[in-house]
């Protein structure tokens, strides 16, 4: 009896072995060799960028890859001319297999701006639409008007509809509306040096020598001192002198 079992034990193991030794071929034909089959067949992907796009597709073609465009885009940054590839899905150096798809996103160029039409416009909206369209309000002056109310926007360095670059500065004419009987001096006297500019300007007058003076108790570029002073009868274009305020250079240091 004890020899039967040696039999049938010594059987069994035989049959785990071959079972084993099965599943082993199975695994070794069906999942490593196909496994190290494809992974020499693997094919790096190479950088398109900057590559027009005939030369990129023809470059792929090559490699037994395939090009798919993704999209058109206009280009922010003036590195990538009409027709370039801007960017690629797989990324360069990735492994893909034989025939796979690559999507680019290919340039239009320098992205352009149509010069919208600023005249009869207020000064707020018209500097409004200028930064709403990615560009940039340019030096403003203020002139008297026969034509346009005061306040509206009567001259523009770019004529509508010229094409431009984002971020290009535009300067803008401002109406006074119709010339004054007389011109006064405004006071300035307590304004900072930017407002006191704009305020000459739209006076009809023309800022002169602007000097600087030592105040403690007072904020940086504060108009302490005019010529001609406020309230005075002048001619159009007379021009304005101001004396401004200024810190210690440590002191600026303390406020910045």
């Amino acid at each position: 009896m004890s020899q039967i079992k040696r039999i049938t034990k010594l059987f069994r193991y035989m049959l785990y072995l071959l079972v084993f030794m099965l599943i082993m071929y199975l695994l070794t034909d069906l999942v490593i060799m196909p496994v190290y089959t494809r992974h020499g067949q693997e094919i790096e992907v190479p950088d398109l960028t900057s590559e027009f796009y005939e030369d990129a597709r023809d470059r792929l073609k090559q490699l037994g890859l395939q090009i798919v465009e993704q999209s058109k885009r206009y280009d922010t940054t003036g590195e990538f001319p009409i027709g370039v590839v801007m960017s690629q899905n797989p990324l360069p150096l990735s492994k893909v297999k034989k025939g796979r798809r690559i999507y680019v996103i290919v340039s239009k160029g320098e992205a352009k701006i149509e010069m919208p039409q600023l005249t009869h416009r207020s000064e707020r909206n018209a500097i409004f639409m200028l930064e709403k369209l990615g560009l940039e309000p340019g030096e403003i002056t203020y002139q008297h008007s026969d034509i346009f109310h005061e306040g509206e926007i009567s001259g523009q360095s770019i004529e509508p509809g010229t094409e431009i670059k984002p971020g290009f500065a535009v300067d803008l004419t401002v109406s006074l509306g119709l010339y004054p009987d007389k011109f006064v001096v405004p006071d300035l006297i307590g304004r900072n040096l930017k407002d006191a500019r704009k305020i000459i300007l739209q006076s009809g007058l023309t800022l002169g020598h602007v000097s600087f003076q030592l105040e403690l108790d007072l904020l940086p570029e504060t108009v302490i001192y005019q010529t001609p002073e406020a309230s005075l009868e002048v001619v159009q274009g007379d021009t304005i002198h101001l004396l401004v305020s200024k810190l210690p250079e440590e002191k600026k240091e303390e406020i910045q």
